[in-house]
């Protein structure tokens, strides 16, 4: 007489479910291994995306970078950006040059960058200028708010500010002299001191850089006597854009990370 024997202890029923069990165990092991490869890939990005050190200084046509900055558009963009606050574009490029930063924010003097090229063949590349003129006001010479002065030829003979760097003493110089202010001293003051120097009587003008004019204006201790100076004066049409400012990335840095 043939004994029933129950589904469950058949042994072709056992061999298969071991198999089933068996192949559930590797999905869920191949599984486990794609998630974790996933995560340390990620993990793996994160750690790789490079920090990015830009140079500044505090003028008015670095206010695309310091807004940039400030409403987080970097991050957002998935860039881990560091601004780095420097007293003159001379500085900013003296720390590329020396490889502590890695590129230059916008308004960072094109002549600075050009003798860091000169210094160091091959060091940066520009990929943003900063044109202005009379219109796009960057660059004024102010004097006193009641100071008799009219135009720049007025301060012959006087005490001129301009901000420190040789961009900066060529280009009053240069101003003042096509402007027939003859026998004006040019003195090197940073940017941020100009006001109160005019208004100390320290100086009697100064050839600046916005927000400088903004600031004197507001606060009511100076005025501009003439905008757009350098289209002026040295390109000769006070409409004319002048690139006086540019944002730039190392070369060294673009090799490390050409991505």
């Amino acid at each position: 007489m043939n004994r029933f024997t129950p589904p469950s202890s058949s042994p072709a029923l056992k061999e298969t479910t071991m198999t089933q069990a068996q192949s559930r165990r590797r999905v869920l092991k191949l599984a486990a291994t794609a998630v974790a490869l996933s995560a340390a890939h990620g993990g793996l990005l994160a750690q790789s995306k490079p920090k990015i050190r830009i140079g500044y200084w505090p003028v008015a046509s670095g206010i695309p970078f310091f807004a940039a900055v400030e409403k987080g558009y970097f991050k957002e963009a998935g860039l881990d950006v560091e601004a780095v606050k420097f007293a003159s574009p001379q500085q900013v490029v003296e720390a590329m040059l020396s490889c502590r930063i890695d590129g230059s924010a916008n308004g960072t003097a094109s002549g600075a960058l050009g003798i860091g090229e000169q210094a160091q063949p091959g060091l940066l590349k520009i990929f943003c200028t900063n044109p202005t003129n009379k219109a796009f006001v960057l660059d004024e010479v102010l004097v006193a708010k009641d100071a008799p002065y009219q135009r720049v030829s007025d301060l012959a003979g006087k005490r001129v500010a301009t901000g420190p760097g040789v961009q900066n003493v060529v280009i009053a110089k240069t101003i003042l002299q096509r402007a027939g202010a003859t026998g004006a001293t040019v003195v090197e003051l940073p940017i941020g001191q100009h006001v109160a120097a005019i208004a100390a009587g320290q100086v009697d003008g100064a050839y600046t850089l916005e927000p400088t004019g903004t600031v004197g204006r507001l606060n009511g201790t100076t005025r501009a006597v003439e905008v757009g100076v350098v289209a002026r004066y040295i390109l000769g049409d006070e409409m004319a854009p002048w690139h006086g400012g540019a944002a730039s990335l190392s070369t060294e840095f673009l090799r490390k990370h050409p991505d």
